[in-house]
Parts: C-alpha cells; sequence; structure tokens
C-alpha cells in the first residue's frame, strides 16, 4: 500500500488523466470491483467540470439545449484537461475550442455565444483600477489635446462576432423568444465593460470600433479624429469622435493612467 501522499497523487491522476497504477490499492467491495468504483469518481469529477460550465456559459447552453451541451462539454473536458485549482479558469479556452472543433465550428453562434459569456465574466472579475472621467479631461489644456492617448480600463473586452449573437444573448436573458440565427455582411463589433458595478455590453458603430481599437493601440487624438473622417467627413469627424470619447468616459471604459 502506498503512503497517502502517493496514493492522492496516484488517484488525482486516475480521475483527471485516465492512468490506472492506483487501481491495484483500491479496495473492492461485495456489489462491484475496483474499476466500477474509479469509475464512479471519474465520471462525478466530469459531471463537476460540467456543472462549471453550464454555470459560465448559461446563454451558451440555452441555444445547445441539455444533451447538445452535455456532449459538447464532455469534448471540451476530453480536450482541455483542468490544470487549475480554480475552477473559473477551467472554460476560459471553450469560446476556441468552440471555433476551431468539428462539428461546432460549423456553427459559428456557438462560438459567438461563448465569446460574449467569457467576455462578461472576464470583465466582471477584472481588476479595480481607476477610472478617467470627463472631469479629468477638462484640467487638460486645448493645446495638448491633439496629443492626448487613451488606455482601455481593464473591465472592458472588445470582441467581432460573425453572427448575431448579441441579439440572441439578449433575448435568453430576458426571457424572450430568441430570433433565428443570422449571419451580417459585417461583423458586429462588440464592447463589454463593467457599468456600476454590472458586466454588460453593446454592438460599436463601425467607427467607433476602429476608434476604440486604435486607440488601445497608443494612437493620438488628432490621429483618431483623422481615421473617422474616413467615415464620416472631416467636417464632422471631430465632433463625432468626441461624443465616442464622451460615451467611454460616462460607462468608465477608460483608464486613468
Amino acid at each position: 500500500m502506498k503512503d497517502l501522499a502517493t496514493f492522492q497523487d496516484a488517484f488525482q491522476r486516475a480521475v483527471i488523466d485516465g492512468d490506472e497504477d492506483v487501481l491495484p490499492d483500491i479496495a473492492e467491495n461485495a456489489k462491484e470491483d475496483r474499476r466500477v468504483l474509479l469509475g464512479v469518481y471519474r465520471n462525478a469529477y466530469v459531471l463537476r467540470l460540467i456543472e462549471f460550465l453550464a454555470n459560465d456559459y448559461d446563454k451558451l447552453h440555452g441555444v445547445l439545449g441539455d444533451d447538445r451541451f452535455d456532449e459538447m462539454a464532455r469534448a471540451y473536458v476530453k480536450a482541455s484537461p483542468s490544470h487549475s485549482r480554480n475552477a473559473r479558469w477551467f472554460g476560459l479556452k471553450l469560446p476556441e475550442f468552440l471555433k476551431e472543433t468539428q462539428p461546432y465550428s460549423a456553427e459559428p453562434l456557438l462560438a459567438d455565444m461563448a465569446g460574449i459569456e467569457r467576455a462578461l465574466a472576464d470583465v466582471f472579475d477584472a481588476e479595480d483600477a481607476p477610472v478617467l472621467s470627463l472631469e479629468d479631461l477638462t484640467a487638460i489644456a486645448p493645446d495638448d489635446w491633439p496629443g492626448l492617448t487613451f488606455s482601455p480600463h481593464p473591465a472592458t473586452r472588445r470582441l467581432d462576432i460573425t453572427t448575431n449573437a448579441d441579439e440572441i444573448w439578449r433575448a435568453l436573458h430576458n426571457a424572450k423568444e430568441p430570433p433565428e440565427p443570422e449571419k451580417p455582411d459585417e461583423p458586429r463589433r462588440v464592447i463589454a465593460y463593467r457599468d456600476d458595478g454590472m458586466a454588460t455590453f453593446r454592438v460599436m458603430a463601425a467607427d467607433e470600433a476602429m476608434m476604440w481599437d486604435e486607440a488601445a493601440n497608443g494612437v493620438t487624438f488628432s490621429v483618431l479624429c483623422e481615421m473617422v473622417a474616413m467615415f464620416a467627413g472631416e467636417d464632422e469627424a471631430p465632433a463625432r469622435a468626441a461624443g465616442y470619447l464622451q460615451g467611454w468616459l460616462g460607462s468608465g471604459m477608460l483608464a486613468n493612467s
């Protein structure tokens, strides 16, 4: 008989990795042999991981239904074994799994739904950092505005989706009948952020998303205005860019760094 620490390590490998070196050390009983008993623990472990996924991706669960979600989750458990003591991180790679793995990759809606839910979870758990406010900017001299740069708050996530997953998510969230899946001509540009402590998201216009992405790369405000001019024209660009900036400030989407 192995010592306790060695036995625990072997048992963990048996449950998580399928290793069976521990089998001789499992006591049988009159009803079941040791292989069946080990299978009970393995199945319970997988069911617990599936429960974590269902909690993290409940709207995806709603789209797939119980049976398909269970099937998908088991495939994910097999492909991405848990290597962390914190279950919060177990489903981290699910959006990528759905995007890259057949048959789920044939339904882009699934990866999009998972991407939205992943972004919301990340935003909710993100660190608390100082927020840039409109009042902070009023102290800046007008001559300095062209060179201003902005940093996304840690509690923001930007993603593009290729379906109307945002509409389906909101319908399910509001206990309404979701629309049929559609694939728009252009990607929908989604921003997830934390508003008054609650994780939420919205769809950005194409020029706003471009402005956000370039701002996140350190592009100055004057250049951002020039980029927006490609969408709105030179006369309207400054006001339009300022309007987007005001919206970001009001939603706490920028960091005061």
